[in-house]
């Protein structure tokens, strides 16, 4: 029997949109946002702009919270009643937050072999772009193993790295990881940041302008592309959408390469991350 397979993620992995539309074989579950006493499902109740809009006027800042392991099984219950034989769940960095632990606890109420869960080691568009990957794999015929296997291989070879213009949402929120050395050094540092192979955040570089960082990261980016035949390029954005032209025209110019998706950071990640962030990710297939 061939495998029909379905790809589920959290909503903090930023699939885009496009993409989202164009796949019924794909689920979201999303994160909860919180402003005070008031709950919103990441991206289901609350649009990124609502949210940097809000974040912006808000005297508190908000939190997360992952979703429970139930809101996922329910999501994988809904893909098997749709007849797919085997789901592939990708999930933001588990070092980063606990949506991976939660995804692991719904795929084993399932039948072994159904449900495998992978950790992209990444976050937002980083994860994203993993999914998108696999999608294009299961419309090209593959086994539920070999896409286990190609998309372990390209979470190994992609890099994601984001410009954040403030540490003041990183801080606040404890997702700061080995940034921290950062916090209280020089206000106008405008820091560039990456996941480590575990997941968790590492400054790339410290910039003292806007520009420099963004060229920085233009560089990085570049690097990891200019090694690779089969690449997919994705550029995000937190309510900066002129920072998000400029990085896309800069970055293909570095690259020779189309960027292949933009998109916005979800607010389960601009909880964290504060309006005016840009990233990008260049995930490796080869």
């Amino acid at each position: 029997m061939t495998d029909k397979i379905a790809i589920i993620v959290d909503s903090g992995s930023d699939v885009p949109q496009t993409v989202l539309q164009q796949h019924a074989n794909i689920k979201v579950v999303p994160l909860t946002v919180t402003f005070g006493s008031e709950n919103y499902q990441d991206s289901v109740d609350i649009t990124p702009d609502e949210f940097y809009t809000r974040l912006e006027t808000s005297a508190q800042l908000p939190s997360t919270a992952s979703p429970a392991p139930f809101a996922a099984q329910s999501k994988m219950q809904e893909l098997f009643d749709e007849g797919y034989t085997h789901i592939l769940g990708i999930t933001i960095a588990g070092a980063l937050s606990s949506t991976q632990q939660s995804f692991k606890l719904a795929a084993a109420e399932f039948p072994a072999g159904t449900v495998e869960v992978l950790d992209s080691r990444s976050v937002g568009i980083g994860s994203g772009l993993q999914a998108t990957y696999a999608l294009d794999l299961i419309a090209s015929g593959v086994t539920f193993a070999e896409l286990i296997s190609k998309v372990e291989a390209s979470i190994n070879r992609s890099r994601v790295f984001f410009y954040i213009p403030t540490l003041e949402y990183l801080q606040a929120g404890g997702r700061i990881g080995r940034v921290a050395g950062l916090v209280g050094s020089v206000l106008k540092i405008k820091p560039v940041i990456s996941c480590a192979d575990d997941g968790v955040y590492y400054t790339v570089t410290k910039a003292r302008s806007e520009a420099k960082a963004v060229g920085k990261m233009i560089a990085e980016a570049a690097q990891v592309a200019a090694g690779a035949q089969q690449v997919s390029i994705a550029v995000a954005h937190g309510h900066n959408p002129e920072l998000l032209q400029r990085t896309c025209t800069q970055l293909e110019a570095a690259t020779g390469r189309p960027v292949n998706y933009t998109g916005d950071v979800s607010p389960a990640l601009g909880v964290h991350t504060g309006p005016g962030l840009v990233g990008i990710t260049v995930q490796v297939a080869d």
